[in-house]
């Protein structure tokens, strides 16, 4: 079972939009998924509910709850994302300890990006592999501020996914109805999108497979 924590300290940075669209991506790769949701708000497990018996399965916990519910789920799901609340607190430290790997989805201004150094910095005491995902980008904006960002954050380590996330109506609309751009259209270009961050994620984890890794909790 893998596990993915989405952290990002700075609230509207989407977070818990991706987090829902990548898990109906590896549902739609035949993964069997579930969504952890540590955020007081609920968004994601409010999603869920609405979705009846489909997929994923999204289950509220309490940080200090979070490791012993992961290992009950050990055996059940091939992929586990764990949404955070955009706050600084437990909730990060436990998500990315437990995780195999950190996304800190952000959008491109100072502000998100001051954010997310700090989430980074967290994640590299923890020894966690991290990736920036620019999220919620518009897209009339001239592709080349996301390279100069992209290369602003590459001069101080930090790796930057691939893929671009625009911000589209598709995305407000379809998670409005708790569904995701994936199964509303899923030829529009944001599904498309979607999907490439997934196959990249994908990569990732696997490259993960056949390293030393300690997946215990941080106490």
């Amino acid at each position: 079972m893998k596990i993915v924590a989405m952290a990002a300290r700075k609230g509207g940075c989407g977070k818990s939009t991706l987090t829902t669209h990548l898990a109906v991506a590896a549902i739609q790769d035949s993964k069997r998924v579930a969504i952890v949701d540590l955020d007081p708000q609920a968004t994601v497990a409010e999603w869920a509910d609405e979705r009846g018996d489909d997929p994923p399965d999204v289950i509220s916990s309490q940080p200090a709850r979070l490791s012993k519910l992961l290992e009950s789920m050990r055996g059940a799901y091939d992929l586990v994302l764990i949404d955070t609340p955009p706050t600084t607190g437990e909730a990060d430290r436990m998500a990315i300890g437990a995780a195999d790997l950190v996304l800190v989805p952000t959008r491109i201004q100072t502000s998100d990006i001051a954010a997310v150094l700090r989430s980074i910095d967290k994640a590299s005491a923890q020894e966690k592999p991290t990736f920036v995902v620019f999220n919620d980008e518009a897209p009339s904006r001239r592709k080349t501020v996301a390279e100069e960002t992209r290369s602003v954050l590459a001069q101080r380590g930090i790796e930057v996914a691939p893929q671009v996330i625009h911000s589209r109506i598709i995305y407000g609309e379809s998670q409005d109805a708790s569904k995701t751009a994936l199964e509303v259209d899923p030829k529009s270009v944001a599904a498309d999108e979607i999907r490439a961050l997934y196959g990249w994620l994908t990569q990732q984890l696997n490259q993960q497979t056949n390293k030393p890794h300690n997946r215990q909790v941080a106490g």
